[in-house]
């Protein structure tokens, strides 16, 4: 059964919407509709401090174009986002979310300064725990990863994108083989490219014949969804928590 996956939280509909991304109300509305497994971003502040935020700044959630980087966790705990929540810094993340499952997505401008936050943290062993046993890493630069596996070789690392394309196209085409697909690892394929379908059980069967597992990545609309689903996807990242309930049943 696929397994679903809830991408920055769920924020509502484009015509009700209720909480901004990344946020604590967020999450606390995909858990709502069931959801256990969740993926967020992570960048640092000027100071140090872990906050979760997909952008480098603030003008697409808060309308202030600040860069995130450039503040301290002072400043940025000042700043209301859309709905008027705040943002949620990593030690507050862990206090309330920390029993759930995650895919943390290290945002690449501060990449260096973020993992090494982490591996800070780990002298708590319940944080320890928690970044080798409940958490998967997304990176966007192999040195980023080299960097934390060095320092975590427990680690998960997800594929990164040019992985993704070259086993999708390859499994696309009839030939895995040539896709590099790694054993045990975690692809992540759209329902579609550019209008064309992708997905299809025949693909997802290719990755499982290398042993390596799908991700339906970020289907939008619902027949999307139901294509994903019907492809076999191993799991479901979305924005549409929503859809969960009922595409399930």
């Amino acid at each position: 059964m696929t397994e679903w996956i809830s991408h920055r939280g769920f924020c509502g509909t484009a015509d009700e919407p209720i909480a901004t991304e990344n946020t604590a109300e967020a999450f606390l509305a995909a858990i709502g509709h069931g959801f256990d497994h969740l993926e967020t971003d992570l960048r640092v502040s000027r100071d140090g401090h872990i906050l979760l935020c997909h952008d480098p700044d603030l003008s697409r959630i808060s309308g202030r174009q600040v860069a995130v980087h450039e503040l301290t966790r002072k400043e940025l705990q000042k700043e209301r986002l859309q709905h008027g929540e705040s943002l949620l810094f990593f030690d507050e993340f862990l206090e309330h979310f920390a029993h759930l499952r995650w895919i943390l997505d290290i945002k690449p401008e501060t990449a260096e300064r973020t993992i090494a936050a982490l591996n800070a943290m780990r002298s708590d062993p319940q944080i320890d725990q928690f970044l080798q046993e409940q958490t998967r890493y997304l990176f966007w630069d192999v040195s980023h990863e080299q960097q934390l596996t060095n320092q975590l070789p427990e680690a998960f690392c997800l594929a990164r994108e040019g992985a993704c394309y070259r086993a999708g196209v390859a499994s696309l085409f009839g030939i895995p083989a040539l896709g590099a697909i790694e054993p045990g690892q975690f692809y992540a394929v759209p329902p579609t490219f550019k209008g064309v379908p992708l997905l299809s059980e025949s693909l997802v069967t290719r990755f499982h014949s290398r042993s390596a597992h799908v991700i339906g990545y970020l289907p939008e609309s619902e027949v999307d969804h139901e294509r994903a689903l019907a492809a076999g996807v191993d799991q479901l990242l979305t924005n549409h928590a929503h859809l969960k309930h009922f595409l399930t049943k």
